[in-house]
């Protein structure tokens, strides 16, 4: 029986599921007062109701949203924030974009579920559906709700509200720079086209990689997003933000039986992992003199541009002594011209006078290479260049070349030197990077010291 008082408290909270998405999102839940089964709203919950909410006024018209997985991130965003919007306003058109058709029907079979279930209809507000099929709904106000797979055409939909929840259904995908390119050409080309000034962009996902589709979009716009990432921990990892359905030793076993930067990425939010990816913060050694008797190296990987969004130009220098042990010497490191690169390579023989200095030659870098030896008859400073072709798939060469030396602690990095941050950055952030340019210079440093090596040794003990 219910009382009088648990009456009242029930009108009050449907009353105020009409207005606060907070309260709606656990209202129109199907198990919603069956307990053990129904919606368990968390704090964290409430941080993404909010966010939402200031959405829908305005304060905030870019959102990035990263939760763990099963903690109702999609349930919030893409299906129930959808009707909350409409019942305020039912003339928005709102676009929610997921990785395939498939999920994309699922997100708009469970809106249509709640409609039709009692929890929605004793709220008293009717949506007035004149279309209502498995991709798309529509409103006799002139407001829709379109559910899409990403790379599906968008002609003739504005957007009010446009939600991108999962582009990408897996590492694998977001490992491709094929997939990755697709995704951002859609977003850029087709989803911006049918933005307007007040267009309200909401970011759902899972950050594999930093050169995914939301890394993309705040390289380009990052001060308008406004970024939420909660992890599966709390502050001081005493116990997880859901303990109800992932206990804190749950949790660690997962941890433990997961790839760290799988982890990392699904329960962290963050696709750099400093603690468990191929390079380690503790392998890195430092110097501060250099040491005598070194055989110098140096490489240099050109990226022919001075635009913005073109790669970087890395010239590095090593220097092996006799135990073996690599010293990096120095970096040069930029978005550099023809000639600055060219000055570059002069600038860093002079400096550090390396026995061979290695260039990657493909396509119009060949004429590089050919313009470096007419300036060493021009300027009268003459050193072995040596062309290389590209070595490989570059990730596999890093690695090779790399992280046993790291592993080893055979690499050793100048202590103050300016771009050396820059050097470990990529090294941490590692494959999962955007910018892996020096680290690329590095490896082919350490390949035409092999090299160079081998062939001095085949010649003195032929």
């Amino acid at each position: 029986m219910i009382t009088k008082e648990q009456a009242q408290k029930e009108l009050a909270k449907r009353e105020l599921s009409k207005r606060l998405l907070s309260y709606f999102v656990p209202q129109v839940d199907p198990f919603y007062g069956k307990p053990g089964k129904e919606y368990i709203f968390k704090p964290f919950h409430k941080i993404l109701t909010d966010a939402l909410e200031r959405a829908m006024k305005w304060e905030c018209k870019r959102i990035m949203i990263s939760v763990p997985p099963q903690h109702g991130k999609s349930t919030i965003s893409t299906q129930r924030f959808p009707l909350f919007a409409h019942l305020q306003d039912p003339t928005l058109n709102i676009v929610s974009a997921s990785y395939s058709g498939d999920l994309a029907k699922s997100h708009l079979g469970k809106i249509r579920q709640i409609v039709e279930s009692p929890q929605f209809k004793v709220l008293g507000k009717p949506l007035n559906f004149i279309k209502n099929d498995s991709m798309e709904y529509q409103l006799k106000e002139w407001g829709s709700y379109y559910s899409v797979g990403v790379g599906w055409g968008l002609t003739g939909r504005p957007i009010d509200i446009g939600i991108i929840d999962d582009v990408h259904k897996d590492r694998a995908e977001y490992e491709s720079d094929t997939i990755r390119n697709s995704v951002w050409d859609w977003y850029s080309s087709v989803f911006q086209s049918r933005l307007h000034k007040d267009s309200i962009i909401i970011g759902v996902m899972t950050r594999w990689w930093e050169d995914d589709l939301f890394g993309r979009i705040l390289e380009a716009e990052g001060d308008l997003w406004e970024i939420i990432n909660i992890p599966v921990y709390n502050a001081d990892q005493t116990e997880t933000i859901f303990p109800e359905r992932f206990p804190l030793s749950f949790m660690k076993e997962k941890e433990n039986a997961m790839m760290p930067r799988d982890f990392q990425s699904l329960y962290m939010g963050d696709p750099i992992n400093e603690w468990g990816g191929d390079f380690k913060r503790e392998y890195f050694q430092y110097y501060e003199e250099v040491p005598e008797g070194l055989k110098i190296y140096s490489f240099i990987d050109p990226a022919i541009s001075d635009k913005q969004e073109a790669d970087s130009t890395s010239i590095i220098t090593i220097g092996i002594d006799k135990n073996n042990r690599v010293f990096v010497l120095d970096i040069l490191h930029g978005k550099m011209n023809p000639d600055n690169i060219i000055n570059g390579v002069f600038d860093t023989f002079i400096k550090w006078k390396p026995s061979y200095f290695g260039i990657e030659v493909v396509a119009y870098q060949k004429m590089l290479a050919f313009e470096i030896r007419k300036q060493m008859n021009s300027r009268n400073i003459f050193f072995n260049l040596i062309e290389v072709n590209p070595m490989g798939e570059k990730n596999a060469r890093i690695r090779t070349l790399l992280q046993p030396r790291y592993g080893n602690a055979s690499i050793v990095h100048p202590k103050y030197h300016p771009k050396i941050k820059e050097l470990e950055l990529e090294l941490l952030k590692f494959p999962n990077a955007k910018h892996d340019d020096i680290i690329d210079s590095l490896a082919g440093a350490l390949k035409i010291s092999e090299v160079q090596s081998n062939i001095s040794h085949e010649y003195f003990n032929g």
